[in-house]
């Protein structure tokens, strides 16, 4: 789904701040960019076409996904919803994340997201078992 398809939750969000006290990322940077409140606000600037998609991606990827913030969000917005939107977004865009690209690339490769040898889960699961 397209970012402009979630401009309703957006805007919805009425910047209480409420969901900074349980975002672990905010808690580690304190950059408001970083919480839910600081995403709604970027993403919103981009819609408006004040900010870039070479702007933003930095920060979609700066989020667990972790729902913390919907837990506490008044409003009871899915902002993880919206970041992972935008994500997805970033990616057709061009803007993958140098991680996950290599996670899938293992994937593809090695049937195994860390890029190990298949073979090799086998025998930990025989030493599990001894």
């Amino acid at each position: 789904m397209a970012i402009e398809e979630y401009e309703h939750v957006i805007m919805e969000c009425v910047s209480c701040g409420l969901c900074q006290s349980n975002c672990p990322i905010y808690k580690e940077t304190k950059l408001e960019s970083n919480s839910a409140k600081g995403k709604m606000t970027i993403l919103y600037a981009l819609l408006q076409g004040w900010l870039d998609w070479d702007e933003v991606a930095g920060r979609m990827y700066e989020c667990t996904t972790c729902k913390n913030c919907q837990a506490t969000c008044l409003s009871g917005l899915d902002i993880p919803s919206v970041v992972e939107a935008a994500r997805a977004e970033l990616v057709e865009k061009g803007y993958g994340h140098e991680v996950s690209k290599q996670i899938a690339e293992n994937i593809r490769e090695t049937h195994n997201p860390f890029g190990e040898n298949p073979k090799k889960r086998n025998r930990l699961k025989e030493l599990a078992e001894a």
